[in-house]
């Protein structure tokens, strides 16, 4: 795991109309948006961010720019306000998000902003040109990733505006009661698995001396190593693939390198390596490593590789 971002702010809206009903869910806008925070912080990981929450409509700083740590991030947000007027408080978004440029000012990296509201602007300005202002000032180091509690196509659009800005993450505050999906906003926004680099295993140095298919001692240690890894990884299946030199028919050859894959398939078996996860194949002198005109060349040709096929 590793974070996708450096910084991030939790930006609430707490304008009067965050005080109606959120219809889906029968409860007031302010204290659904405060479940999700709370439900949010827990899945939330602990990777050195520097989180700040802050307050729109009246503009609040609840929290300062700290490194984040989950009790400090839960205490901060059980004291959100869940009774407030409705009437007479107004929702200047637009300078909340100024207010909001100063701290994004104060963060480094990449910075996400988490808004939840209900996209209501009243007062104040165009908040969708204060956010494009702002993804002009910072460019791709700014995403608004938005908690939408919208009950009106207005608010709504303007909420998806913002979220389109930079192709950030646009969900609904009902999407959010759904565990996974809320885990997966987390994911979407603060964190990634870095990709399993599956260790590939081919093995060479296992030759094989003139017209021979059994398995020379100096060989084993090779094979030896072949099975500490498939026992470390017992999901790898794998091809063993016989190989000679070019002297000889090539019919020979061709059964003679099946041979030679097949000693060491059966070598693998007798160290408890499951049949299932081997197969065999002979490839004659059809490809060779080195140059057959020589006796060091031929010996090399003579070998058998095991690779990695899943």
């Amino acid at each position: 795991m590793y974070p996708k971002i450096s910084s991030f702010v939790l930006f609430l809206d707490q304008s009067g109309s965050m005080q109606k009903t959120y219809k889906p869910l029968g409860k007031s806008k302010i204290v659904v948006a405060k479940d999700i925070l709370l439900r949010m912080n827990k899945e939330i990981p602990e990777l050195n961010y520097m989180g700040s929450v802050q307050l729109f409509a009246p503009d609040e700083v609840l929290l300062d720019p700290t490194v984040y740590n989950r009790e400090t991030f839960q205490s901060v947000l059980e004291k959100i306000p869940t009774k407030f007027p409705i009437f007479g408080r107004y929702t200047p978004m637009a300078p909340g998000m100024q207010k909001l440029d100063e701290t994004i000012q104060r963060l480094s990296g990449d910075v996400a902003v988490i808004m939840l509201s209900d996209g209501e602007a009243n007062r104040g300005g165009d908040p969708v040109a204060e956010a494009t202002a702002m993804k002009e000032k910072y460019g791709n180091r700014l995403c608004f990733h938005v908690i939408s509690l919208a009950t009106k196509a207005e608010g709504e659009k303007v909420l998806q505006q913002i979220a389109q800005l930079n192709n950030c993450v646009y969900v609904t505050a009902a999407d959010m009661q759904n565990p996974e999906l809320l885990k997966n906003f987390v994911k979407d926004v603060f964190y990634a698995f870095k990709p399993v680099q599956r260790e590939v295993i081919i093995l060479r140095g296992i030759n094989f001396d003139f017209n021979k298919y059994d398995i020379k001692p100096e060989a084993q240690a090779i094979l030896d190593s072949g099975v500490e890894i498939l026992k470390k990884h017992p999901d790898i299946k794998i091809v063993i693939e016989g190989h000679t030199d070019s002297i000889g028919s090539e019919a020979y050859n061709q059964k003679l390198s099946e041979k030679r894959a097949k000693a060491v398939y059966d070598y693998f078996v007798k160290k408890g390596i499951s049949p299932d996860r081997m197969k065999t194949v002979g490839y004659g002198e059809t490809r060779p490593k080195a140059d057959n005109s020589t006796e060091e060349g031929r010996a090399i040709n003579r070998r058998v590789e095991i690779k990695v096929v899943k």
